[in-house]
């Protein structure tokens, strides 16, 4: 069995030179580093044996390897007999870094709605306080960014909870953490957008992004096919400017700051009116940070990221936000 490789950034050579770790040991205090961060506190280490037997690296390399770890202030372990060796203490940026692993491609939603600004902001903080090397780019679609975490082109992706419903459905269950509620989509930061005035009555058409699992469930949740409505194509973002150029009646935004208010534009919003889609947005509403399967280490930065304060920021963003008010 082969992990991927984790080759290390440039500038965590510092911390490999401080504790004088020699380039032929690197690769076992990889190992052990990632097994260390895949279990996290508490947690029994694997065997002598299984290192030997999967990577080829002796009880004695595996020894030292360790000492290194622990010379360096990244972790500390205890022997307990025959249970074998627990880890006590663990400093996730410290291990991370002695042992060279690549920087976190994290993967983020676009630009533009008040709370994904904030969750975005605060979780480059949170890896940066962690000493956690990352990357940070942005991709719209939740779908998209599940599938590059799945197929190894980003580390760790921020989607919906209901697209990350999907991708912890199928297979393995890889890291991953959910948020609280309305930390993805924020409390009545989902709504109808219309013509300005009251919403038309009778069957309307409606854009749906089929694209988007989220978007496509609230729409038929708020706009039932039973009710004749026509459903047609439409990007999420795109909403406004579908009603506005008369493709579609009516749709579902996501709130994001605009230049121009929509009620400037002639346009209108109106909160989502049914018990349905109300129970869509609560099923939906938490950020989930999913990570790659291939990177097990992820657990434990996940899990030691302090993020039980985003939704208390988001609120105080949204009400100091006045650009982004509907």
């Amino acid at each position: 069995m082969t992990r991927p490789v984790r080759a290390g950034a440039g500038h965590d050579g510092r911390f490999r030179e401080a504790i004088g770790l020699s380039a032929a040991l690197l690769p076992a205090v990889r190992e052990v580093a990632v097994d260390a961060l895949a279990r996290g506190v508490g947690e029994p280490l694997p065997t002598n044996t299984h290192y030997l037997t999967q990577f080829g690296i002796g009880a004695g390399t595996m020894q030292r390897a360790l000492a290194s770890l622990e010379g360096g202030g990244a972790l500390r372990t205890v022997s307990r007999g025959h249970l074998g060796r627990f880890i006590t203490e663990l400093d996730v940026g410290k291990t991370w870094n002695i042992a060279g692993l690549q920087p976190i491609r994290l993967l983020l939603p676009p630009r533009g709605p008040v709370e994904i600004d904030v969750l975005s902001a605060e979780l480059a903080e949170q890896l940066s306080a962690l000493g956690m090397p990352h990357t940070e780019h942005h991709e719209r679609g939740g779908t998209r960014r599940v599938r590059d975490v799945q197929e190894g082109r980003a580390d760790l992706a921020v989607v919906s909870a209901g697209v990350a419903a999907l991708a912890l459905s199928a297979g393995p269950r890889p890291p991953h953490r959910t948020l609280d509620g309305g930390t993805y989509y924020g409390e009545s930061r989902l709504v109808l957008v219309h013509r300005a005035g009251p919403l038309p009555g009778g069957p309307l058409r409606i854009g749906i992004d089929v694209e988007s699992p989220d978007h496509a469930a609230l729409t038929r949740a708020e706009f039932p096919s039973s009710d004749g409505h026509e459903y047609l194509p439409c990007p999420f973002p795109m909403v406004p400017a579908a009603v506005l150029r008369g493709e579609i009646d009516a749709g579902i935004w996501h709130v994001t700051r605009t230049i121009i208010p929509l009620d400037l534009a002639g346009l209108a919003t109106a909160p989502m009116r049914t018990d349905a889609a109300r129970t869509v947005w609560a099923e939906r509403s938490p950020a989930v940070l999913l990570g790659w399967s291939g990177r097990p280490e992820l657990t434990a930065p996940l899990a030691a990221m302090d993020l039980s304060g985003i939704a208390g920021l988001q609120r105080a963003a949204l009400d100091q936000d006045f650009d982004g008010e509907v």
